[in-house]
């Protein structure tokens, strides 16, 4: 039996309100990305933290379908999205080292 759109609705706000963190992060990241006008720091930073909630919230949704699926099927959907997830992880890493080496080189400068 499929979903509604209503259950997937569910799950996705779910997704959302298990995440406060994170979207304050966002919030921050896309202030940062404005007034710092698209630096490659800012970017990676902003895709990196948008991965990451994006990955929270398809785990939530695929519990929703692991009624359906069955176990193996989730267990390879669940593999995938953490993948999805480490990326992201990765790029808010190198964002966040690019913006200390900067923050840095400007305090040594002064």
């Amino acid at each position: 039996m499929e979903p509604s759109i209503t259950e997937i609705f569910y799950y996705v706000f779910l997704g959302l309100l298990t995440s406060p963190a994170q979207l304050i992060i966002i919030l921050i990241c896309l202030y940062y990305l404005i007034k710092s006008k698209a630096t490659a720091d800012s970017v990676l930073l902003m895709i990196g933290s948008f991965i990451i909630l994006l990955s929270t919230i398809l785990t939530q949704v695929g519990v929703l379908y692991a009624k359906t699926w069955g176990s193996n099927s989730y267990l390879s959907y669940s593999f995938v999205i953490q993948g999805i997830s480490i990326v992201g992880s990765l790029l808010f890493a190198v964002g966040l080292f690019l913006l200390i080496r900067k923050v840095i080189k400007f305090k040594t400068q002064l």
